[in-house]
């Protein structure tokens, strides 16, 4: 329903709008032009509740509420799982640095890794 009410307000407040200027002898395309630019403006301005309230049903009615099919839960659940997995290696990784004295960290110098020359250009 509010998508329908923001609708129509916009719709009347383009007419208002392009009616005048037609009546007003401005001409057809600035007419049009500031129809459409007043009608958005008014609409952002006064009708706010109203067009964020169309927006999240409009939302919700083409893709917010869709239900997932079996094959995409699983296809979900695995990229889950290995990102879950990966993260976890990383942190296993970090602390081990931590223990053995080779991570940088706040205060700690920078440490190049094996192979790299001090005199190559960074």
């Amino acid at each position: 329903m509010a998508v329908l009410k923001y609708t129509v307000l916009r719709l009347a407040t383009f007419f208002i709008l392009f009616a005048a200027c037609i009546l007003l002898e401005l001409g057809m395309i600035f007419a049009l032009i500031v129809g459409l630019l007043g009608s958005w403006a008014v609409g952002y301005l006064f009708f706010n509740r109203l067009r964020v309230e169309a927006g999240e049903a409009l939302a919700r009615r083409f893709g917010g509420d869709r239900r997932l099919g079996a094959s995409e839960q699983q296809d979900n659940a695995a990229e889950d799982a290995l990102a879950e997995d990966y993260h976890a290696q990383r942190e296993r990784e970090r602390e081990q640095e931590r223990r053995e004295g080779r991570g940088t960290g706040p205060g700690l110098p920078e440490q190049d890794g094996p192979g790299e020359d001090d005199a190559s250009p960074r």
